[in-house]
């Protein structure tokens, strides 16, 4: 093949490097997992206030939504980093930046998870528990909530999955992720195709790993 003519595969920068990789991995799966953490706190929030059928809640409510989900996770990142520390002064390191982009992209996702498990709880249900003498707070902890988990759990895996893999932009700020590594050993040693199919391979088996997960709790919340 034409395109590999005079290219020497060198894949010892992997091999011998093997535990950067893992260490970098490390950190795109945290950022991941805490601003997905994030991301669900504020998305149950704001699908309680988009159902609350109160105008002043459920309105900024939606807006909140269409802007996050159209915002792209980059631009959201660079203007979370950059442009609000040149209008408020306030600064943020790159870890925390890359962390409330997440959580502010994903919220949008889960915000509409939520709503549509919500919505998916028959009304009645509501009614029943409140007739009994149930506040509306432990009506939702007790009786909506935990029937409405098994309906999103599906929806949240794929956004777990999608957060983790945008994660990776961190390294544009400079976050020493496995992408942030692969490129700094490309500029040194310009091995290209080795130290990105080894960052490409390690996304793929994290990804087929919480798939994994998701497919089994899934199943164990339809069985119970």
């Amino acid at each position: 093949m034409i395109f590999l003519a005079g290219y020497q595969f060198d894949w010892r920068v992997v091999t011998d490097r093997w535990h950067l990789f893992v260490a970098g991995a490390w950190v795109d799966l945290w950022v991941a997992i805490i601003g997905f953490a994030l991301a669900c706190g504020i998305g149950l929030i704001n699908a309680l206030l988009r159902t609350s059928g109160v105008p002043i809640f459920s309105i900024p409510s939606f807006l909140y939504v269409q802007v996050m989900r159209g915002v792209p996770l980059y631009v959201l990142l660079l203007w979370v980093y950059f442009g609000i520390a040149n209008i408020t002064g306030l600064t943020f390191t790159s870890f925390q930046a890359i962390v409330i982009a997440l959580a502010l992209t994903g919220s949008g996702y889960t915000t509409e998870i939520f709503r549509a498990g919500l919505g998916a709880i028959d009304r009645g249900q509501m009614e029943a528990a409140r007739s009994i003498g149930l506040s509306r707070v432990r009506t939702y902890g007790h009786v909506i909530l935990p029937q409405a988990l098994r309906i999103v759990v599906p929806p949240l895996g794929n956004t777990f999955v999608g957060l983790l893999k945008g994660a990776t932009i961190m390294a544009v700020i400079a976050v020493p992720d496995m992408v942030f590594l692969a490129n700094e050993l490309n500029v040194t040693l310009f091995t290209p195709f080795e130290v990105f199919a080894a960052v490409a391979a390690i996304l793929i088996v994290m990804v087929l790993f919480f798939s994994a997960v998701v497919y089994l709790l899934e199943r164990r919340l339809r069985i119970g």
